[in-house]
């Protein structure tokens, strides 16, 4: 339960609520215990045949002093008013205690609600808040299956034990504390016998409650797998179809859909078992007692009232309902706490420096951008290697290699996306693990070869995380991108919605719509990686001609492999295995006859040796 009260402190904005609520149900369930008790003088007014009870010294620590003082009260106002209109008194009672006890009830789950709701709200905020803190190394090793089940599935079987159990748990115990107060009233001896329920409730609950957890666990990790395969599937539908491997994927999914069904079965059937036994073991007390007490009555035994008896055994025949919802409501925790589990372990997982809002802030780029002894690794397998280079303000730098030489990588350590494993890197002569991340990327722009572009109207896009932006500033950096014609000619225009991750346009409008957004930004820092590499020849034409305008009088850094697009550059590096094997410019390169010429003369010359570019 300690995990559950957790839980609760994610709804601390409305705690008074709480505490009103509280007082709500206490109210409610005296009422509902008052209105029940009401049976005993109900039945002594109808059925009474015995003479008035004398009056007893009033003792408020004698429950046999309070009880004699009451049913002579009630006996003395028959005698002056007759059955008739005391029954027609009690009636009327009745019904306002009635009245007031729904009121009350529905009082404490009008403040309960909001509670119920914020925490529901706060812990989708909070799992959502660090997802954005999280670095790209956390995604590089997470599934994303993994990530939606938090959000979605681990969330929602939160919700439903959060909505459906506070109020039980709250009032349940209150009622059943109640309840037996009265009954030991009434009769302490046939109180002691109907305690034997409740040891033996618990302990079923507690066999049950494990038992849930550890299928709840399972049934979590199969969903998240199905998620990953969903996942999967849409993103790769056209690989997919191109294989024709429909069926294949059908299988796969049935496979880890029906192992996810069977352990959901298995957990739904144990939930369901804590009810029943509850009720099975209350009833069976409920039975002996009517039994054992019927058999002193008849006896004439019992020290109590047959009308007393009747009212012990509603008493306790209402105490069925809040003990079966109580153990329900705890079935329904053991599946929320699995859930619980989950989400703390993702929140507990570390924000990186390269992610933390603290540390200096930087303006835009007055010298360079400096790497010294720069390394970096992914675990044991070593990226780069010992990189020492700058980046002078107002300069373009091309990085080269081939496939797997840390070319990406290189860029994301620019932008701060990782820290180096050795080595310092430098924005004019602060070191970056001294800097704001936030406000370093803020003097960025970083177009990468996949435009990546939300399911919004392209006026968002270009403007993202800005949507009061002046429309002319917008345009004006379309048309820069070469991305104004075709926008023009679009039935919405700048509102028209590109479909989710643009699918709705081309691939060189989305690249041309991501180069529109940079612009925007107007950074002192371009970052273009591979920007042009996925694009036919016309597209790569138009958006070329836009990066020829926007490179000017910026610090340009880019990655390409189509070396005829970077020839202009004012240095080029060469990296290969993660080490800088050369750099310079072009035509110090070629004259250097390494590995850049290689890579040059085999873009430039065919088979025949015959020149491809004029």
């Amino acid at each position: 339960m300690k995990k559950y009260f957790e839980i609760l402190r994610y709804g601390k904005n409305f705690s008074k609520n709480l505490s009103i609520a509280f007082l709500f149900l206490g109210l409610y369930n005296l009422l509902s215990a008052f209105t029940l008790t009401l049976i005993i003088p109900f039945l002594e007014i109808i059925f009474a045949q015995d003479a008035a009870p004398q009056r007893a010294e009033w003792n408020w620590f004698s429950l046999e002093a309070i009880k004699r003082n009451a049913f002579f009260w009630l006996y003395s106002q028959m005698a002056i008013y007759g059955k008739a209109i005391v029954l027609g008194w009690f009636c009327v009672f009745v019904f306002i205690a009635i009245l007031l006890k729904n009121f009350f009830r529905y009082l404490s789950s009008w403040k309960i609600t909001p509670l119920e709701l914020s925490i529901i709200q706060n812990i989708r905020d909070k799992i959502f808040e660090h997802l954005a803190q999280l670095s790209l190394s956390f995604y590089t090793h997470k599934q994303k299956g993994h990530l939606l089940s938090l959000v979605v599935s681990d969330v929602e079987v939160i919700q439903r034990a959060v909505l459906g159990t506070l109020m039980p748990l709250f009032s349940d115990p209150i009622t059943m504390i109640i309840f037996l107060a009265l009954m030991f009233i009434i009769s302490w001896k046939l109180s002691l016998l109907t305690l034997i329920v409740l040891p033996v409730t618990g302990f079923f609950i507690n066999k049950i409650s494990r038992s849930l957890r550890n299928n709840a666990r399972k049934g979590q990790m199969l969903f998240d797998q199905l998620l990953s395969m969903l996942d999967e599937f849409i993103s790769g539908i056209r690989i997919v179809k191109a294989y024709s491997k429909e069926e294949y994927e059908k299988k796969r999914y049935a496979n880890f859909n029906k192992k996810y069904t069977q352990i959901s079965i298995k957990l739904q059937r144990r939930s369901e078992l804590a009810s029943p036994v509850t009720e099975i073991l209350t009833v069976a007390v409920i039975l002996f007692i009517i039994y054992y007490g019927a058999s002193l009555i008849i006896a004439s035994q019992m020290e109590l009232k047959p009308s007393e008896f009747i009212g012990f055994i509603v008493l306790f025949s209402q105490m069925i309902a809040p003990i079966k919802t109580f153990s329900s409501a705890i079935s329904r925790i053991q599946k929320a706490i699995v859930s619980y589990d989950r989400i703390v372990a993702f929140l507990n997982e570390p924000v990186q420096a390269t992610e933390k809002n603290y540390g200096k802030q930087v303006g835009p780029l007055q010298k360079e951008i400096r790497f010294e002894n720069v390394s970096f690794s992914y675990g044991e397998q070593m990226v780069l290697k010992n990189l020492s280079f700058s980046i002078k303000k107002g300069e373009t730098v091309a990085i080269i290699g081939p496939s797997g030489a840390g070319k990406t990588t290189l860029i994301d350590l620019i932008a701060r996306f990782y820290e180096p494993t050795q080595g310092n890197i430098f924005w004019d002569d602060e070191n970056y693990s001294d800097i704001n991340p936030i406000s370093l990327r803020s003097q960025m722009g970083i177009v990468t070869q996949e435009a990546i572009l939300f399911n919004d109207t392209i006026a968002h896009n270009i403007a993202y995380g800005e949507p009061n932006y002046p429309q002319p500033k917008i345009v004006e950096a379309a048309q820069v991108a070469n991305a104004s014609g075709f926008i023009s000619q679009m039935a919405a225009g700048y509102q028209t919605i590109i479909g989710e991750r643009g699918s709705r346009l081309s691939g060189g409008q989305r690249q041309r719509i991501a180069l529109a957004r940079a612009i925007l930004k107007d950074p002192c820092v371009l970052i273009l990686d591979e920007a042009t590499s996925a694009l036919d020849s016309e597209s790569e034409k138009l958006v070329q001609q836009a990066l020829d305008r926007i490179i000017v009088n910026r610090t340009c850094i880019v990655i390409a492999h189509r070396l005829s697009t970077i020839q202009n550059a004012d240095k080029i590096i060469v990296l290969n295995n993660g080490q800088i094997e050369e750099q310079g410019t072009h035509t110090e390169l070629l004259r250097k006859n390494g590995l850049y010429r290689k890579l040059y003369e085999i873009q430039s010359f065919n088979s025949n040796g015959a020149p491809i570019l004029p």
